[in-house]
């Protein structure tokens, strides 16, 4: 443990060093994370004029575990939702392409980038990353099927995701009549929380 903690230690050191700790702004250069594995539980609202649907969704993600640097060029990957399951007392509801179970079918996609998670920003005042669920497809009570990035805030110390002010996801399919647009917000909690640290230079 002490020798893991003392190389992690050192490469954030390098780290840096490589980039220049006199930056004139602040920014994100990495993420320190431990935690491998974590299932987040709670609400989401689907919403868009009359549709109105409470969601109690589960979802268990797999994370990169150790030193993230932050691409400057592309998204920077720190996992992936491996498996969901959503209930929504108004009916039937899905994940699509997520198996219910770690390692249960049907294969994660069908993009290879589906379901992953990506670091988008930081707010560098309250220490909260902020991060996309790329390709989230979800099929609604009314038979609507929805896909796109859903967007969230990750409290500083790990243990809450926030999906609020998220723009619409994009209508994929379903019967005539489906709202072409829908918002998504909502709250779910981490358990165990995710042990992350943002690296920043500048002031």
């Amino acid at each position: 443990m002490r020798k893991s903690t003392a190389v992690a230690a050192t490469l954030v050191a390098a780290l840096l060093l490589a980039v220049g700790a006199g930056a004139s702004s602040a920014t994100t250069i990495g993420i320190a994370n431990q935690t491998p594995l974590t299932q987040q539980v709670g609400q989401l609202t689907f919403f868009n004029g009359s549709v109105n649907f409470n969601c109690t969704v589960v979802l268990r993600k797999q994370l990169i575990v150790g030193l993230i640097l932050v691409r400057t060029t592309s998204l920077t990957r720190l996992g992936r939702v491996t498996s969901g399951q959503i209930n929504c007392p108004a009916g039937p509801a899905a994940l699509l392409n997520l198996p219910l179970q770690l390692g249960g079918t049907p294969p994660i996609g069908p993009l290879p980038t589906s379901w992953d998670v990506s670091f988008l920003g930081s707010d560098l005042v309250t220490g909260e990353m902020l991060f996309g669920i790329l390709d989230f497809q979800v099929r609604l009570p009314n038979n609507c099927l929805y896909r796109g990035t859903l967007l969230g805030r990750l409290s500083r110390d790990g243990r809450v995701l926030r999906f609020l002010g998220n723009p619409p996801l994009l209508l994929a399919g379903g019967p005539t009549g489906c709202q072409p647009q829908i918002g998504v917000g909502g709250t779910l909690n981490d358990n165990p929380p995710i042990n992350f640290i943002l690296l920043n230079i500048g002031v």
